[in-house]
């Protein structure tokens, strides 16, 4: 297809959009990894107390969207839910971000928010939990808005946030909201994100990619177009070469293996006759699911050898973004444990991910810890945190 083909159909399309049902969606999400349905929290305790994963679903989307409505401040409201969830644990903590999917979409729809006014409702967090999910649930509501700003608007609309990690949530979402335009057509989500700057592209992509799984494992209310396929060993190999890994990153998330891995030979097992480009995504997928820790998926890595530099991208990393500084810095000089030839990316790697989920501090603050010449890497890293992330969560 031209691009001016494309952006004659993507035009077209904005303005055919359909407006989505203001409902939750009718219980917890089928598919995923599986959670933690049943253990005890204390915010919001009575739906613990519940029966039925239904019930129970729908009682916390009800009750976390009453609390954020008597707010009427949903942008200061969200970071103090943050702190609730976190002190509650159990069920909520492990399924806030997905919850507040739904919850943002319905939000969204109810107080008519639109792009103007976008940054007056958006979470004052990075926390990648509750305050991600709303915000993206607002953005998903927000494809033909969005796809009338065309790809120089959109960019500009995610760089105006005031810090890199919610400037990257909202990239990221831009991928889920071509799909959601698009009503699950994966050719024309991930050539939405293919025309914004290759700076960002790839990061929009894994929104879409990560939509397009969704939809596969009949998940928050993503569309699943006939005959699709619902293999990434199959449908990987056809992306372009930047959007490899962003459309590996979340398949085993959202259609998780029978046996979930928690040890290199798990990895190994689960991208086994892959090579090149397309196993180092499997790699990464595979490290993503191997523990929510990032110090565990550490030690995992250690034992990949030859796959280790694949597997620090699939490190939890932005669990650490409430962290004390310490823990930051105890986590990239594990990067000691790994063979010698994927220390440096290690090093890399995380130097660029610890910016993100601080701002750029500790490029500036953290690296200076490490021995000069990882610490060289490191800061190489942090500077390299405005650019894209493929594989971020």
């Amino acid at each position: 297809m031209s691009v001016g083909l494309f952006r004659l159909t993507f035009l077209a399309a904005c303005a055919s959009a359909l407006l989505w049902a203001a409902v939750a969606d009718a219980g917890p999400p089928q598919g995923g990894i599986p959670m933690d349905l049943y253990g005890p929290t204390t915010y919001l305790s009575r739906c613990s107390l519940l029966h039925g994963d239904t019930v129970i679903w729908n009682c916390y989307v009800t009750r976390l969207l009453a609390d954020i409505e008597r707010s009427h401040d949903p942008a200061n409201e969200l970071p103090r839910i943050d702190r609730k969830v976190h002190a509650g644990h159990g069920y909520l903590e492990v399924n806030c971000h997905m919850l507040m999917h739904v919850v943002g979409r319905m939000y969204a729809r109810r107080h008519h928010i639109t792009l103007a006014n976008l940054q007056h409702y958006l979470p004052r967090s990075n926390d990648p939990g509750c305050s991600a999910g709303f915000g993206m649930g607002i953005v998903m509501t927000l494809g033909g808005q969005i796809g009338r700003l065309g790809p120089d608007g959109a960019i500009k609309l995610c760089m105006r946030a005031p810090t890199r990690f919610r400037s990257y949530t909202c990239i990221h979402t831009l991928g889920h909201a071509y799909m959601r335009l698009y009503h699950g057509q994966l050719a024309y989500g991930v050539r939405a994100c293919e025309a914004l700057p290759a700076s960002q592209a790839p990061d929009c992509a894994q929104g879409a990619y990560h939509d397009y799984w969704l939809g596969i494992a009949g998940r928050d209310s993503a569309s699943r177009t006939r005959h699709a396929v619902t293999s990434a060993r199959v449908l990987c190999v056809r992306a372009i070469r930047s959007f490899v890994r962003p459309c590996w990153y979340r398949y085993f998330v959202e259609l998780p293996p029978k046996q979930l891995p928690d040890n290199a030979a798990g990895v190994r097992r689960l991208c086994r006759g892959l090579a090149g480009l397309q196993r180092v995504g499997c790699v990464g997928a595979a490290s993503l699911i191997t523990s929510p820790d990032p110090f565990i998926q550490m030690r995992v890595c250690a034992a990949l050898r030859g796959d280790a530099a694949g597997c620090v991208y699939g490190l939890n990393v932005q669990n650490l973004a409430t962290a004390a500084g310490p823990r930051r810095v105890r986590l990239i000089e594990d990067c000691v444990r790994l063979p010698v030839s994927a220390r440096g990316r290690c090093y890399e790697w995380l130097g660029t991910a610890l910016a993100v989920v601080t701002n750029g501090r500790f490029g500036r603050l953290g690296c200076g810890w490490l021995a000069s010449a990882d610490g060289r890497l490191c800061v190489a890293g942090a500077n390299r945190m405005n650019q894209a992330l493929v594989t971020f969560s």
